[in-house]
């Protein structure tokens, strides 16, 4: 049994980049069941309900966000910025059963509402949506008797890091974070809980990207490694290389709009006067940040650049192929109007119809044929040399 002397609040949370005007689209669904977007009415209507919010409001702070309470005890805090946190209190002897709780609630009402909301509009890249995202868990523990919680490693896991302030220790296990603070701590735990989420996800965010980027780059690696290519081969080519361009751009626009809420979060830590305890406590710093924001920049730039010089060899071994088959037929052309010409010339009358003829002409027809079917699958074999420049390093 763990001593009643310490409460805990469980928290949940992901970040992905929105605005003011997509929170203003929050709140009508979460207080209205409705939408401006052409989405279905009935839909909206079940969504909401399906939320079961006892109370919503919208609250102003350093940034604005929409704050709702679920008939379960659960409350969500929506932020423009995109940043979500679900949070339950919890008795201590519950932790699993209150975790378990907010994670049905996230992936059976939450996540689908929110999804509808944001089904219009660019796609999620499918290589980006098949990723499994997993969402960090912050435990707070209160300790009003001023003993340090220390986290069971048979239930929780090995705690594979541990960090200390005057006031708050932090435990890290693989699935969990947990925070141990006195109730008279002066930091303001919801605060460093919120960075601590919006780090993580920023940070994996850039981690999927860099995993992304790795693949097509070696796709595409595969292409140029294979030095020749059949003229038939190059629509099916083509095709795969405009997929990953598709896939780039929506990303690289993604990525550009990312920095911007760094500098927002950054000014919001300073203000608060956090922003050391968060270097102490989490280890993480925004210019670190923004470092490794700069550097998937480059590396998709690069993956951009790539990409197209491999559609440019292609476009051009498709204009040479066009110009073989063009080719094919002035040659076919130009056979059966000697051939019409020459028949005329030695004609002393006006040609008829006859059997000879029909069998003459079909002979001709199915030579004709024969020769086009063979110089166009000439030209559909013939391998065309691959010209990329030299590979980059591998990032």
């Amino acid at each position: 049994m763990i001593s009643q002397k310490l409460a805990y609040k469980i928290t949940y949370g992901g970040w992905y980049q929105r605005t003011t005007l997509h929170l203003s689209e929050i709140y009508d669904l979460f207080n209205h069941g409705v939408s401006n977007l052409n989405l279905s009415k009935e839909k909206l209507k079940n969504f909401q309900s399906g939320l079961d919010l006892s109370s919503v409001s919208r609250e102003s702070g350093d940034l604005e966000y929409i704050k709702a309470t679920t008939a379960s005890g659960i409350e969500i805090r929506y932020y423009e910025d995109g940043l979500y946190i679900l949070e339950i209190s919890t008795n201590p002897n519950n932790l699993s059963i209150s975790q378990r709780q907010l994670e049905e609630y996230f992936q059976e009402k939450f996540s689908p509402a929110i999804s509808y909301i944001f089904s219009l509009g660019a796609p999620t890249p499918k290589v980006l949506a098949n990723i499994k995202t997993s969402h960090p868990i912050v435990v707070s523990v209160f300790n009003k008797g001023g003993k340090v919680f220390v986290p069971d490693e048979s239930i929780f896991g090995e705690v594979y890091t541990k960090i200390s302030s005057d006031t708050i220790t932090v435990f890290k296990t693989p699935q969990y974070i947990f925070i141990n603070t006195p109730k008279e701590s002066h930091i303001s735990l919801t605060d460093l809980i919120e960075m601590q989420i919006f780090f993580r996800e920023f940070k994996d965010q850039l981690g999927k990207y860099l995993t992304i980027h790795r693949n097509i780059w070696e796709e595409i690696s595969e292409i140029k490694e294979a030095k020749v290519v059949k003229g038939k081969d190059v629509d099916g080519i083509r095709g795969r290389l405009d997929g990953y361009q598709k896939t780039i751009s929506l990303i690289s626009n993604r990525i550009n709009q990312m920095g911007s809420y760094i500098n927002t979060r950054s000014s919001i830590a300073k203000d608060l006067k956090i922003e050391k305890e968060l270097i102490s406590l989490f280890e993480y710093k925004f210019e670190t940040l923004t470092d490794t924001l700069s550097y998937i920049k480059e590396i998709w730039k690069m993956t951009g650049d790539y990409l197209s010089s491999a559609i440019n060899n292609l476009v051009e071994i498709k204009n040479q192929s066009t110009s073989n088959n063009l080719k094919t037929l002035q040659t076919i052309t130009s056979i059966g109007v000697i051939s019409g010409v020459i028949g005329y010339l030695s004609a002393s009358k006006l040609p008829s119809i006859s059997r000879d003829g029909a069998i003459y002409f079909i002979i001709l027809f199915c030579l004709t044929w024969s020769m086009n079917f063979f110089l166009s699958e000439k030209y559909k074999n013939k391998k065309y040399s691959l010209k990329f420049g030299d590979r980059a390093s591998n990032l």
